[in-house]
């Protein structure tokens, strides 16, 4: 029974629970009531339209690079490159806009969108292609090409991609490659990203959890060698998993240029990829509950600032909250043990009058 426990979902809400508590105290510690930080936290995020569109705008980003951390874990492999796959993501789907400019919208939008992927996958490739040949460990190599990618990125735009100006910038995308507004809201607009984005995460729990090819990349994730025993390479499946983890990490890029921002300029990403990590593991990694994580972490997001406006308590603090959280998800085996121990402990101490009796 403890084991199960342990593992099941209750496991994660009981350490997200304890991280909410520990939040909340945190809040007291520095002097801001806990009910009025939840109530700013939600204002900012949500409170009013535009607050909406900026946090569902935001939340696009965080859920592919949370879908690519959460494939590439299922297959037994950690993806810490997102931040550089998501950028050169970006930069090839504003070249390719711009390179492209006279093809029809419906011809051009969704071959940026395809370049982007095509990019990030390419990016990722070398990483996994290092463990297979060289022993190297995809987290090192993958951290180092977030790097790399940014500073060919800040290269490209600073001369050859870019505008002409001191700022590090492509020229606008054209027209035809920005992704249709479905709402306004003044001088702010939001585009089919957001779904599309929820519809790829479902698709990939569908494809995990309901296909032969989804059972074979978890049982090369659970273990590899089992799954070479039963006659499945976990060489060429992780191969296709990191790769397809990369390309969703650089479509993710290419969304926030045809969506958001219409061209590509040097630093556009505020972290995104690294917080697809975070997202990722708040979900357990579980492509169908990603939804979740990434709206509370593009909630908080929207809401920084609200935070030294309405209580005057640094922005910086939904940092430290969103590092509570997941130091209490990375530790839930433990604090599920412990508080197993303790339901026993209080469950087989025994009552006062059988102190008495004795």
């Amino acid at each position: 029974m403890r084991s199960d426990w342990n593992s099941s979902p209750a496991t994660l809400l009981f350490a997200l629970s304890i991280g909410i508590f520990l939040c909340m105290a945190l809040a007291a510690a520095i002097g801001a009531r806990p009910l009025d930080l939840v109530q700013t936290i939600w204002m900012g995020a949500w409170g009013t339209t535009d607050a909406a569109i900026n946090t569902l705008t935001k939340m696009t980003p965080l859920l592919l690079t949370g879908l690519a951390v959460a494939l590439a874990y299922r297959a037994g492999l950690l993806n810490v490159g997102c931040e550089g796959q998501l950028t050169l993501g970006a930069l090839a789907g504003a070249a390719v806009a711009l390179a492209c400019a006279s093809l029809p919208s419906f011809l051009l939008l969704p071959l940026c969108l395809v370049a982007g992927g095509l990019t990030g996958g390419i990016w990722a490739w070398p990483a996994v292609v290092l463990r297979r040949r060289r022993g190297v460990h995809e987290v090192i190599s993958t951290l180092l090409l977030n790097y790399l990618a940014i500073n060919i990125c800040g290269y490209l735009v600073s001369g050859p991609l870019g505008d002409g100006s001191a700022m590090g910038r492509t020229p606008p995308i054209p027209p035809g490659a920005e992704m249709p507004a479905i709402f306004h809201s003044g001088s702010l607009h939001l585009t089919a990203a957001p779904l599309l984005a929820l519809l790829l995460c479902f698709c990939a729990y569908f494809w995990l959890s309901r296909t032969i090819w989804g059972f074979e990349a978890r049982a090369v994730g659970a273990n590899p060698e089992a799954a070479l025993n039963a006659g499945i390479s976990a060489a060429k499946w992780q191969t296709r998993i990191f790769i397809a983890s990369g390309s969703l990490a650089g479509l993710a890029g290419a969304f926030e240029v045809a969506a958001v921002h219409h061209r590509f300029y040097r630093a556009f990403s505020p972290g995104y990829g690294f917080d697809g990590l975070t997202a990722a593991f708040l979900a357990n990694g579980s492509p169908e509950w990603l939804w979740l994580s990434a709206i509370f972490l593009s909630s908080l997001r929207s809401a920084d600032k609200w935070l030294q406006i309405g209580l005057n308590v640094s922005p910086n603090f939904i940092w430290v909250i969103q590092a509570v959280l997941l130091l209490c998800v990375a530790c839930r085996q433990r604090l599920g043990s412990g508080f197993f121990r303790l339901l026993n402990r209080f469950r087989t101490s025994p009552a006062p009058n059988e102190h008495l009796e004795g």
